[in-house]
């Protein structure tokens, strides 16, 4: 069977029902589509009827004309979209020259649209499409991005034109569009065309899963040979049509060559790439193909004739065309009322109210100047990240239970500022610090980017995540913002600058140690996982391009989170950390970390301030978190010190060090108030004691979890705070830290208590006689009424691994389901939960 390739050679005249070609047959029309001359209409009954069909594919949104204006390179050489009103223009010339023209569209109208469509809920596009008499559609998966009540009750009934997806049931109001069950017929000088649309058939991957409960999508070619074959059945019962067409939202490249010889057309969509030949189908029939492409660029340009004696079509020609290579001379009148009139609506918009944070959310700084240190871990793009996750854990993807969101630094555009907030161009709110409007969020995350996912093992995504240090590269260290519910732990010795990687010593998502070969969904940008922009993942991987852009999901996530402020997690992500045995000393390591504080000022007085050891929940040893920042990596924030571990300390099974039973402390970072943000074990043998019992000691190793937080003041006060006592608390590995029933997957908890090593790997790489590894803050003692606090009274952690998330996971963003959330302070900690059902 003939294979799909991008248009580009000359397209030959082809039958689509037989393998002679009609004697008429021209080639592919000249470059000027105006000086093409189709071929005369003949007149009378028993003649042939030609057909032309004119396809869109994949608009989302895009009704407004740009430029190309290209702000990397300061110049008009990017991509330029026509637009409703150039496309219309285009159109109707024509038609004027072609009576029976059929305008048809393979999906994708709207959804995952700029903020141009988006704001206006796509009604311009929608509206547009109809007054320009679009004959027909196929389904889109982003028809969906509001949920299955939002197509049917707002979409549907918005548009005149049919919207068909015969390969998707579960659905009352799309199976009756056109002539039902994904037909429509329309005739065309006593000729009847029957369309059949097909949606793709990886629409339950791309969905959100509370829209997926609801639909069943079945093989889309499978579904529209079997149409096919009823319309040309003779049976009038089932509907009959002269010409079949296919409309498939799908790329024609995967599906082309696999339709049947009662299919007479196909025209493709979704993936972008332009396409424009004949294929062989599978009972090896010849059949014409066209893909346009995406935004309304290209036409997808095809002449049909059909004979009315023989009953046979034939295709003159299949080919791509650009949209501005046609002349226009008038539009249809009123659409420009319609294309022309939003600004004031989308300025107002954007004036709106979104969301309410109770302090910034910035990006990294060299100390002085934000925006300045993309190599840092901010704020900023980690509740970016965090929406990520958030929006991939709403899709579910089938036979996942672990989501990570990724976003690169330089990706984010803009912070959210307290102070000042929630006012855009002339509009100030001084009166409501902390509101968040539309368009300072569209502002954090402005580009058009679309995200999309795949399955990453453990070695993998640390492999990804080690990439952030770049020692060929510049900048040397390129930051991930990373989801509430990761916690990285680096190797400190080794840095971009000295021309090494950090090795990653422990990566934990949902509160569990990340082995090599376990699994897990990371989002992203589809720049990032697909197109390898500053960072790679292998190339056999499968990557599913939802195609929702950036702004869109981020602008849901803060709207799914409600009305009370939101806090950012003073707690970080990513943590250097080694300890080592001191020679000669039994039971002594020392101890180096970094990376404890983010950079900028405000958020340096809110977060850690010191680190502490606690031994059996009582507090031993404090010192002071050197602060000075790195001003173009992530190191702010160090710590080095060495720690005798106590004879009398707790004793449990060994989870890191080759002996049976260990001897093991708690290591903190805490804010000013005493807050827990990381939190670390450190375990020798048992039988290793102390040359020398010291009382003035520091901190341990590996894998870090963040804590609950207090809510900081947006004015970022600072205080020392000396030693405290906590009661004691359950040992790593003991009794109190058995897994509960249940596998814990994905439901934010980990399935463990809070005083459990975390499972599900090998903690972090041991240091001879030394283990390390991650503690839930209420397993270091935290403090008795940390479980509830954190959640439950059942003491599991709330977010991955037992820090507090930005937000909540798995409130379906399309249907703007507020979440379950814990007020602390008057401020909102929004904790992770599954959704079941």
């Amino acid at each position: 069977m003939a294979a799909l390739t991008p248009v580009g050679g000359s397209v030959v005249a082809v039958p689509a029902a037989s393998l002679t070609a009609p004697a008429a047959a021209v080639e592919k029309p000249p470059d000027n589509p105006e000086e093409a001359e189709e071929p005369e209409e003949s007149e009378g009954p028993g003649d042939t009827v030609r057909i032309k069909l004119v396809s869109i594919a994949d608009l989302h949104g895009h009704y407004y004309a740009t430029t190309g204006y290209n702000p990397d390179t300061d110049d008009y050489d990017g991509p330029k979209d026509p637009g409703l009103d150039r496309i219309d223009c285009a159109v109707s010339g024509i038609r004027e020259d072609f009576p029976n023209t059929l305008f048809v569209s393979t999906g994708g109208n709207i959804g995952a649209s700029p903020y141009t469509s988006s704001f206006v809920q796509d009604l311009p596009v929608m509206r547009g499409l109809t007054v320009m008499g679009l004959d027909v559609s196929a389904l889109g998966v982003h028809d969906l991005e509001g949920g299955l009540k939002d197509l049917e009750e707002r979409v549907l009934p918005t548009v005149d034109f049919p919207v068909l997806a015969a390969n998707v049931s579960g659905s009352a109001s799309l199976s009756a569009e056109g002539n039902g069950n994904g037909v429509y017929i329309k005739e065309v000088d006593g000729v009847r065309v029957g369309f059949i649309g097909v949606v793709t058939d990886d629409l339950p991957g791309l969905v959100s899963s509370s829209t997926r409960e609801q639909l069943t999508v079945a093989p889309a070619v499978a579904t529209a040979n079997a149409r096919a074959a009823e319309l040309k059945d003779g049976d009038p019962a089932n509907g009959e049509a002269d010409v079949v067409v296919v409309l498939s939202h799908e790329d024609a490249a995967s599906t082309a060559t696999r339709f049947s010889r009662n299919v007479d057309a196909v025209v493709g969509g979704r993936s972008g790439r332009e396409y424009g030949q004949p294929v062989t189908g599978v009972e090896g029939n010849i059949i014409p193909v066209v893909q346009p492409g995406r935004y309304g660029r290209s036409f997808g340009d095809m002449l049909l004739e059909f004979n009315r004696t023989t009953g046979e079509t034939s295709a003159y020609y299949a080919s791509t065309t650009p949209v501005e290579s046609y002349d226009c001379f008038q539009g249809t009148p009123g659409l420009e009322d319609i294309t022309r009139g939003n600004w004031g609506t989308i300025d107002a918009v954007a004036k709106q109210p979104l969301a309410h944070i109770g302090a910034d959310f910035l990006r990294g700084s060299d100390g002085s100047v934000l925006d300045t240190n993309t190599g840092a871990e901010s704020t900023a793009a980690d509740l970016v990240a965090e929406s990520y996750r958030s929006w991939v854990a709403d899709i579910k993807p089938p036979g996942a239970d672990h989501y990570v969101g990724l976003v690169k630094a330089n990706d984010i555009k803009d912070d959210l500022t307290y102070l000042e907030s929630g006012s855009y161009e002339d509009l100030k709110r001084p009166d409501q610090d902390g509101l968040v409007s539309y368009g300072e969020a569209l502002a954090v995350q402005p580009d058009n980017k679309e995200l999309a996912y795949t399955t990453l093992t453990g070695a993998e995504l640390k492999a990804l995540v080690a990439q952030q240090w770049r020692p060929q590269a510049g900048p040397s260290v390129l930051n991930l913002g990373l989801s509430s519910n990761v916690d990285v732990i680096v190797d400190p010795g080794a840095t971009a600058e000295r021309g090494t990687v950090p090795a990653i010593r422990e990566l934990r998502v949902d509160g569990r140690v990340l082995a090599d070969s376990d699994t897990v969904v990371v989002a992203s940008t589809r720049e990032l996982l697909y197109d390898g922009v500053d960072f790679t993942v292998p190339d056999e991987k499968v990557i599913v391009d939802v195609g929702s852009l950036q702004h869109h999901v981020f602008i849901s996530y803060l709207r799914s989170l409600g009305d009370e402020p939101v806090m950012p997690a003073y707690s970080k992500r990513q943590v250097g950390m080694s300890a080592t045995p001191k020679p000669d000393q039994a039971g002594t390591v020392t101890v180096t970390m970094d990376s404890l504080a983010y950079t900028n000022a405000s958020e340096r007085g809110l977060g850690a301030q010191r680190v502490r050891a606690l031994s059996g929940g009582k507090e031993f040893f404090s010192q002071s978190i050197d602060l000075t920042v790195d001003r173009t990596g992530p190191t702010t924030g160090k710590a080095s010190f060495d720690l005798t571990i106590p004879t009398d300390a707790p004793t449990t099974t060994c989870r890191a060090v080759t002996a049976e039973n260990c001897r093991w402390v708690a290591l903190e970072s805490v804010d000013a108030s005493g807050t827990v943000l990381n939190s670390f074990y450190v375990e020798v043998p048992a039988t290793e004691q102390p040359t020398e019992q010291s009382t003035e000691q520091p901190t341990a190793t590996p894998s870090a979890t963040r804590g609950p937080q207090s809510a900081p003041s947006a004015t970022g006060a600072t205080a020392s705070a000396g030693p405290s006592t906590a009661p004691s608390a359950p040992a790593p590995g003991g009794e109190d830290s058995r897994q509960p029933a249940g596998d814990g997957a994905g439901d934010g908890h980990a399935g463990e208590s809070p005083s459990a090593i975390p499972a599900g790997g090998v903690p972090a790489h041991p240091e001879g006689s030394v283990g390390v590894g991650g503690l839930p803050p209420t397993a270091s003692g935290r403090g008795a009424g940390a479980p509830d606090a954190r959640g439950g009274a059942d003491g599991k952690p709330v977010g991955g691994s037992g820090g507090w998330p930005l937000a909540r996971t798995g409130a379906s963003l399309s249907a703007g389901i507020i979440a379950l959330a814990l007020t602390t302070g008057g401020y909102l900690i929004l904790r992770r939960r599954r959704r079941e059902g």
